[in-house]
């Protein structure tokens, strides 16, 4: 029999974001691996229970969904997950008639859980599923595969979902959690800045919107929602860094906006050890944190899933993580796209969440003119500032010109009264023809007789003596 258990709060979460599957961009994409991620889960263990232990291995059901699509649901033994898996998409390949072929892949070792995207063509008629198969270790295992033309799978997977869900609440186990709420009605907001829109519900607390981020609170702290926050870290062992923690103020590091941590490359790592390092630097209680999924999404991202805490007031989460590597000054960052849930809250606030999340939307164009005009802001005070110290470095040069000079010109009049006072002692005087401007070291009483008689001669004051001509 499949375990029975809790209901997974994460398979909802992301259903409606596969409407962006086919969109093509980087935001999809993220979206459609963070959906496979939650969809990788125990969702089966409350909602197949009966259906499990009632019916053989490899017994299938299959349900065509009015709204477009097909379900194909049933039991597929006790074997391990890849090979229920397979048996899943055999029955897939006869119902569609052609071999489906494994976009993405995601195992949630946890649960037991292994869910993934395919595709397959059929004629000229192109398909997209999603399949999902689970089960305890020696137990029955379950799996559900929901697939239509790829144009309309983004608009029908969320209801086949649903319909499933409805097929099988009969099968829940007695005082198995009850349904998720729908979602709230949100209410638009534009960011300040121009760079997006997020939408929340009126009991819902608006925090960030601008720069291209979000992020928003349910009440009593019961869900959070974040999209593109960043988070600064200062990585000790870069000298640069070690230099700034050694002479910055108090205040400084106050106002750091970030942790003191060792970069790593891993994002899930990353966003781990950030949040635990934040939480001391603000005095708080280290979180407890489990991860329970991780999927790469690319060069240094990743989709985790888990839980902040354990009881009832733990914290379900989901993230998307994008880690920056460290700039010269030893300065790196996290950019975290997230949704927290509490235990006691997932059925109210679940959908709710997604909601908000799935609503963000980004002017990409006016964050890209944002950071453009942050970076020729800096830029201009940067070239000022290199203005400046070349004003103060000319300035000080000139004023120690100005000195050298004012030193060189008291040393040559030192100079000159030292030859004075020589000439005095040794009884002789420099005269001068100012007609030639001929300079002449005399007896002084010969020079005394010449000034007398001859009007072209004239005695040469102390501060009038020409260097190498005079001494």
């Amino acid at each position: 029999m499949v375990r029975p258990g809790r209901v997974c709060y994460r398979w909802p979460i992301m259903i409606h974001r596969l409407a962006d599957l086919r969109a093509g961009n980087g935001r999809s994409a993220r979206r459609l691996t963070l959906a496979l991620l939650i969809l990788g889960c125990s969702l089966w263990g409350s909602v197949l229970p009966r259906a499990a232990s009632a019916e053989t291995a490899g017994s299938f059901q299959v349900t065509v969904n009015p709204g477009g699509g097909t379900i194909v649901s049933g039991t597929l033994g006790n074997s391990p997950l890849p090979a229920a898996t397979a048996t899943l998409l055999r029955r897939v390949h006869t119902e569609l008639g052609s071999r489906p072929a494994v976009v993405q892949t995601v195992q949630d070792t946890r649960d037991h859980s292994l869910a993934l995207l395919f595709t397959a063509g059929r004629g000229s008629a192109s398909y997209t599923g999603l399949a999902l198969v689970t089960g305890n270790p020696g137990a029955q295992v379950a799996g559900v595969a929901l697939y239509d033309l790829s144009k309309r799978f983004p608009s029908t997977v969320g209801p086949m979902l649903r319909k499933f869900q409805g097929m099988t609440v009969a099968a829940k186990t007695p005082g198995a959690p009850a349904a998720l709420a729908p979602p709230e009605r949100l209410i638009s907001h534009a960011f300040s800045d121009g760079t997006g829109s997020i939408g929340v519900p009126a009991d819902w607390t608006l925090g960030v919107a601008g720069g291209g981020s979000a992020q928003a609170g349910g009440p009593a702290n019961s869900a959070q929602v974040s999209y593109n926050i960043h988070f600064t870290g200062i990585d000790p062992s870069n000298p640069r860094a070690q230099m700034f923690l050694r002479t910055a103020t108090p205040l400084a590091l106050q106002n750091l906006h970030g942790a003191v941590l060792a970069y790593t490359s891993n994002p899930a790592d990353a966003w781990v050890a950030m949040y635990k390092a934040l939480a001391r630097q603000r005095g708080l209680a280290e979180p407890q944190i489990h991860l329970t999924s991780t999927a790469a999404a690319g060069s240094g991202a990743a989709n985790i899933a888990g839980t902040l805490g354990t009881g009832p007031k733990a914290i379900h989460f989901m993230a998307f993580v994008f880690v920056l590597p460290p700039n010269p000054n030893g300065m790196w960052s996290i950019s975290d796209s997230h949704i927290f849930v509490t235990e006691a809250d997932i059925a109210r606030e679940a959908l709710t969440a997604n909601a908000v999340l799935d609503s963000v939307r980004i002017n990409f164009g006016a964050v890209a003119a944002q950071q453009d005009a942050i970076r020729q802001s800096f830029q201009k005070r940067f070239e000022s500032e290199i203005a400046n110290d070349k004003a103060q470095d000319a300035a000080r040069a000139a004023q120690t010109d100005q000195a050298l000079a004012n030193d060189r010109a008291a040393q040559e009049g030192m100079h000159k009264q030292a030859v004075a006072m020589e000439n005095y002692s040794l009884d002789r005087a420099v005269v001068v023809n100012t007609t030639t401007g001929q300079h002449s070291t005399l007896d002084s009483n010969f020079a005394q007789t010449l000034v007398h008689d001859n009007p072209n001669y004239q005695k040469v004051p102390a501060e009038s003596l020409l260097s190498g001509v005079d001494y």
